[in-house]
């Protein structure tokens, strides 16, 4: 898969699996499923309302030894309500949780 480098190094993946608008049970069979063919990028925000199950699903690919975390560039977003210095760091560990 094509990729995209830094100025300090790293790459991304040009392709990544969107979870935006998935349905409840659906985004985490997505997730298991584009890792097994190959995604290495998975975009996800908070106000998606489904991070819990991506995580359920990445830790599950994880755990069966799919990828390990350094293998995946994940995508999140701090949304437009959370960019008071004040309400940062809440949502970084609600994502990161």
């Amino acid at each position: 898969m094509k990729t995209l480098t830094f100025a300090n190094g790293d790459t991304m993946p040009q392709l990544g699996l969107g979870t935006w608008k998935s349905r409840p049970g659906e985004v985490y069979e997505a997730v298991k499923a584009a890792i097994e063919m190959g995604y290495r990028h998975i975009d996800c925000a908070h106000i998606y309302g489904n991070e819990d199950e991506i995580g359920q699903a990445l830790q599950e690919v994880f755990a069966a030894g799919t990828v390990q975390r350094e293998d995946l560039w994940i995508t999140s977003k701090l949304w437009n309500s959370d960019h008071a210095p004040e309400d940062v760091q809440p949502a970084l560990e609600t994502t990161l949780n």
